[in-house]
């Protein structure tokens, strides 16, 4: 850093005797960057195009400037501009990069899809084009241009790691832990766990649960949080761990945090009011459950979870109308049966209620296509 900084000093008294020398311009704003003094690097980019305004090499320096400095909507103004002058993969690649901080993955997309298929294209382009595909939903579409074009990420962590992520969601498990092995062995080679891309991490936790191995799990996703606090799916991951290991209190604090950064996500709406139930909080787990149907009221066994709280209150009429919405909905909705065993008042030992119930998570896919249910039975008799 102290030689980039002597480069820079030098280089900017050059500058003040040849202020139109378009090399100088050029390396001053490089060199700003590398000493990560961006607003240096603005203001020489500025100063360039005030000479030569319409140069496509010093707006691209700008743009750049710009995404170093996370004003998106800044970087993306300048590379559409650029993209709408020049069929280039490079200015392509800025503009997808902005639009997908600003969560427009669709346009992200749409901006380097023309290039896809281009020589030029490289491990972060794909991989960049792989997680906006999976942002819009288009699952099978990400894992045939990751397959496609493995040729250009085999040897990239980050695409490795992106692509398990993709896989684990469409459960195609044994893929996914492939992929995810592979991110995480060409990282630790010679490096510490730190390097580790996340997503290969999410995919390791989520695949470890699959397995019933809680304490695996747990280890993974506290990984993820430990250097990425707002981490939502590894929240969730975590506290679906905790109630495996029937540590209710920690369950319920890390599905709070699960729902404040996924709020929109059902099944952790659900997994943090069935862990209310646990804890004796009904009135607690009645919102959470409200919260799920206000996401989405033609969810079935959202209405059979406000069932079981509702009978469990002794309010029966709204019980057995919440049932009924369940039942309308999803006529083989476990938490709604459920709701009726404890109406009829078969449901009084605690044990049998706690075995019970956890065996209801089953309206709770998680990501690796398993129920919670499912889980607490393998992970029992082991």
């Amino acid at each position: 850093m102290s030689e980039v900084m002597q480069q820079l000093e030098r280089s900017e008294a050059y500058l003040a005797v040849d202020p139109d020398n378009k090399e100088l311009l050029a390396r001053v704003v490089d060199l700003s960057l590398a000493a990560a003094d961006h607003a240096r690097a603005e203001r020489h980019a500025l100063a360039a195009l005030q000479r030569y305004p319409k140069d496509a090499y010093f707006l691209a320096r700008l743009g750049q400037v710009y995404l170093a400095q996370q004003k998106w909507r800044a970087a993306e103004e300048v590379f559409a501009a650029l993209s709408a002058r020049y069929a280039d993969i490079n200015l392509a690649y800025n503009l997808a990069y902005a639009l997908v901080w600003q969560q427009r993955h669709a346009e992200a997309y749409a901006a380097l899809e023309p290039h896809l298929a281009a020589p030029e294209l490289t491990a972060p382009m794909l991989t960049l084009a792989v997680r906006a595909l999976h942002h819009m939903g288009e699952g099978d579409r990400a894992i045939t241009l990751g397959e496609a074009r493995m040729e250009r990420g085999r040897d990239d962590a980050d695409f490795l790691s992106a692509l398990s992520l993709v896989c684990l969601d469409a459960e195609r498990l044994e893929q996914a832990e492939q992929l995810s092995d592979a991110a995480m062995t060409l990282r630790t080679q010679g490096a510490d766990a730190s390097a580790v891309p996340l997503e290969a991490l999410v995919t390791a936790g989520s695949l470890a649960l699959a397995r019933a191995d809680g304490d695996a799990a747990t280890s993974r996703f506290q990984q993820v949080l430990a250097r990425n606090p707002a981490e939502g799916r590894s929240w969730s991951g975590l506290g679906t761990a905790s109630l495996l290991k029937r540590d209710n209190d920690a369950a319920q604090q890390q599905l709070e945090q699960a729902v404040k950064y996924m709020p929109g996500h059902i099944g952790s709406w659900h997994l943090l009011a069935w862990s209310r139930i646990f804890a004796g909080r009904l009135d607690k787990a009645q919102a959470a459950f409200q919260q799920a149907l206000d996401l989405d009221r033609n969810f079935g066994d959202s209405h059979g979870g406000m069932a079981v709280v509702q009978a469990m209150q002794g309010a029966r009429e709204q019980a057995q109308a919440s049932i009924d919405r369940a039942l309308g909905l999803d006529r083989d909705s476990l938490s709604a049966r459920y709701a009726q065993m404890i109406l009829a008042g078969q449901t009084e030992d605690p044990e049998r209620f706690r075995a019970l119930a956890m065996r209801l998570l089953s309206s709770r896919q998680a990501a690796f296509g398993r129920s919670v249910g499912e889980l607490l039975e393998q992970y029992e008799s082991r």
